[in-house]
């Protein structure tokens, strides 16, 4: 699935949120969406399962750690580079979630964040769990149309994957943004609420939630094909 220019516009006001450091770039979502799926399979009893795939990275090619986009890396775009970090599979938690996702289907956001340092980063939507990783001072992460979970309990998270940082689902716990800048938790949060009122891209042209599945080739989709974006598209930057 190649993205369009949605893909140039969001890393572009990444870099112009910097002098925040956090800059929440477009809103969040809604919870999830009951859609139709493909068969994913039930969470194993094992505790974790690093090794098991239920979802693939979207098929967007890499120059370096930056996305390309019909064959360029657009202006403005670049500065990923690769973390000191990487996951090969989901936890326990992210295998339950996936699993409903692709049974009952899910929700993703037209929308993008810059995550600052010290925002954990895990497995799965399991905030009891150890993170896999620790967003590093003087850097970020940047994140493009990600999933949105919540969690039985009424929490959100965020998920996408990593370029340059292994082929695994990363979750960012919202709650958690809030208690290393809570300026920007307030933004993630408020932005939330805003988009579960929003009309649907793409009809309205503006960021909203929107219905996702997991089709039989293991990749997210979104329920309406008149939207390209790759859904998941992580980056880690160096500021």
């Amino acid at each position: 699935m190649t993205p369009l220019s949605h893909t140039v516009c969001l890393p572009n006001r990444r870099r112009r949120g910097r002098a925040a450091a956090v800059a929440a770039l477009v809103g969040s979502a809604l919870a999830m969406a009951a859609c139709g799926g493909s068969s994913v399979p039930a969470a194993p009893s094992s505790p974790a399962a690093a090794t098991t795939v239920l979802v693939k990275p979207p098929d967007l090619p890499l120059r370096g750690c930056d996305y390309v986009v019909n064959g360029v890396v657009p202006a403005g775009a670049t500065g990923g580079t690769p973390p000191p970090f990487t996951l090969s599979g989901p936890d326990r938690a992210a295998v339950t979630a996936l699993a409903h996702i692709g049974s009952r289907g899910g929700t993703a956001l037209v929308s993008g964040y810059t995550l600052p340092s010290g925002v954990e980063l895990y497995a799965g939507p399991d905030a009891g769990a150890t993170p896999v990783a620790t967003i590093p001072t003087a850097h970020s992460v940047f994140v493009a149309d990600p999933v949105l979970w919540t969690t039985s309990s009424g929490a959100h998270w965020l998920a996408s994957f990593m370029a340059c940082g292994g082929r695994g689902l990363y979750w960012i716990d919202v709650a958690q943004i809030g208690k290393v800048n809570a300026d920007v938790g307030r933004q993630v949060i408020q932005s939330i609420a805003t988009l579960k009122a929003a009309a649907p891209y793409p009809g309205s042209g503006k960021a909203s939630s929107l219905p996702i599945t997991i089709t039989h080739g293991l990749q997210f989709a979104w329920v309406d094909p008149a939207v390209k974006f790759a859904i998941g598209r992580g980056q880690y930057l160096g500021f």
